[in-house]
């Protein structure tokens, strides 16, 4: 009866002590974690080191289980089983989260056809498909915040693929026409002239106002429409070119 009195204590005294190096190993990377942002302001080299020390972490674990194993198998083999099959818990689950999320994105992408820059929504979350990974959809908000959410989650969610309106710029400027010209015959024709441009938006109609009459002629105000700000010289140039006073005449 001694002898197993003998031996329960000690081990309940490796117990303890393996209880005492986890404590102590989870109180060191909870500090570690806490530091980071500390330490590191730059965002890349936060995230970096974050990756990395989630890494470090997972392997101290599992590093801390085979020694406890190990440690424990010689004072008390009950306990030593009981570790090794929470150690064996612990490594199926890590496997099984990697595992998951990589099947979970094989049927994603088969059962949805979507592709980089689409336009979607799936519930809350709504971007622009930036990237497809193993295991995760990478999506860039309206606000450039990008998503990162694990194919394992987007099951059972809704997933709307919208196309966002055009974006439109628009660009004031006015032209001198001639005063032997008629104003509104040639406002029409300056009209059709810009609906037919090329670079003119096909969504947006041109507008224009007339501002009176000068000593040189009638002045127009006139707003063109387009999907890129770097056709508004070349509109306004071509428009200038064939209706606006020259400068010659302005001369004259």
């Amino acid at each position: 009866m001694e002898q197993v009195d003998i031996h329960t204590a000690f081990s309940n005294a490796a117990i303890y002590r393996v209880i005492l190096v986890a404590a102590a190993l989870f109180l060191f990377f909870r500090i570690i974690w806490w530091l980071l942002p500390l330490i590191f302001f730059n965002k890349t080299n936060k995230a970096f080191i974050r990756r990395f020390s989630a890494i470090a972490e997972l392997t101290a674990w599992v590093g801390f289980l085979l020694w406890a194993v190990n440690y424990v198998w010689d004072k008390n083999r009950y306990y030593a089983v009981g570790l090794f099959v929470l150690l064996f818990i612990f490594v199926f689950w890590i496997l099984w989260l990697s595992v998951r999320d990589f099947l979970a994105g094989a049927v994603f992408k088969l059962t949805h056809k979507l592709r980089i820059s689409d336009s979607i929504k799936i519930g809350e979350y709504s971007g622009k498909i930036t990237k497809f990974t193993a295991t995760h959809l990478i999506l860039e908000s309206e606000t450039s915040e990008m998503i990162c959410l694990p194919y394992s989650k987007l099951p059972g969610l809704p997933v709307i693929k919208s196309h966002p309106a055009e974006t439109i710029f628009n660009h004031t400027f006015r032209v001198v026409i001639p005063g032997d010209k008629d104003i509104q015959d040639t406002m029409d024709q300056i009209y059709k002239e810009l609906i037919n441009l090329p670079w003119s938006s096909m969504k947006k109609a041109p507008q224009m106002k007339s501002l009176g009459e000068t000593e040189n002629g009638y002045t127009v105000e006139i707003t063109a429409f387009s999907i890129d700000k770097e056709y508004f010289p070349e509109i306004e140039k071509t428009i200038k070119r064939k209706y606006g006073i020259s400068q010659a005449d302005k001369t004259a």
